[in-house]
């Protein structure tokens, strides 16, 4: 046995030491469970609903306004920054996904900023409970504290899975809620060859970011991983996950051109 599989299962055994620890304690939260608990209400009732998770990749600036057109019409989900592209005013997604801490913390008023882009309320937010108490209306609350070592956490109404990686999250909340069609665009997955550094907006903030290679070459690992496990458990639920994104670099899905769905 190699070194690298000695640390692989002694992480394992850690980190499902960690997930005990962490369901136990969310047992005793009862308002944030409270919270959570709500996430139900959003589990749509359409059977076969499909869904288009867009991304903030440079890719999307070349995306043919005949697809961002039919985008338009369909069930979306948009992440992070995506509110400060061009696209975004094409596409107004219904459900915007923001995981980050700093989206809680020095970056809140992101929260108000998107929902200003709208004509009228905006999206439907997915995001961490501690972030509760910047929104008001219904919106989706995770506690994500569980760490995947062999599955990923798909219920939302629980302690689920911290997947560090906005489309995952996007992907899980997906699934959750029942959609069994989701392609992906805008998903360059590329990152760690831009030094960060490479959006369909302008992001000349985070060229001083000093996250260097190791740091994105070891987080692109675990969110691979991550990626793998979602590929597996929307297998087994007959979800159907198609990356539209064309010269992508995330290979847990099969790739497609939108011209093959069936609009």
């Amino acid at each position: 046995m190699s070194k690298f599989d000695v640390k692989e299962r002694v992480d394992s055994i850690l980190y499902n030491f960690y997930n005990i620890l962490s369901d136990i304690l969310f047992s005793f939260k009862r308002n944030i469970k409270k919270i959570t608990k709500n996430n139900a209400s959003f589990i749509i009732k359409e059977k076969n609903a499909r869904c288009f998770i867009v991304g903030t990749g440079p890719s999307l600036n070349s995306v043919p306004d005949e697809l961002l057109t039919q985008i338009s019409k369909e069930s979306s989900f948009g992440v992070n920054f995506l509110y400060k592209s061009e696209i975004f005013e094409k596409i107004k997604p219904n459900y915007y996904v923001l995981m980050d801490d700093y989206f809680w913390g020095e970056f809140r008023n992101v929260f108000s900023d998107v929902c200003n882009k709208y004509d009228s309320g905006g999206p439907i937010f997915i995001t961490d409970y501690r972030a509760k108490d910047i929104l008001s209306g219904d919106h989706v609350f995770i506690h994500a504290k569980n760490y995947p070592v062999n599955n990923v956490r798909l219920n939302l109404c629980g302690n689920s899975s911290a997947l560090m990686n906005v489309v995952s999250y996007s992907i899980a909340s997906a699934i959750f809620m029942g959609f069994k069609e989701i392609y992906l665009v805008g998903c360059d997955y590329n990152a760690f060859s831009t030094s960060g550094v490479g959006h369909c907006y302008d992001d000349e903030e985070l060229k001083e970011s000093g996250l260097n290679l190791a740091y994105f070459l070891k987080f692109y690992h675990i969110t691979t991983e991550f990626h793998y496990l979602l590929a597996k458990e929307a297998k087994k639920k007959g979800v159907k996950i198609i990356n539209l994104t064309e010269g992508s670099l995330l290979d847990a899905y099969p790739r497609s051109s939108y011209k093959d769905i069936n609009w």
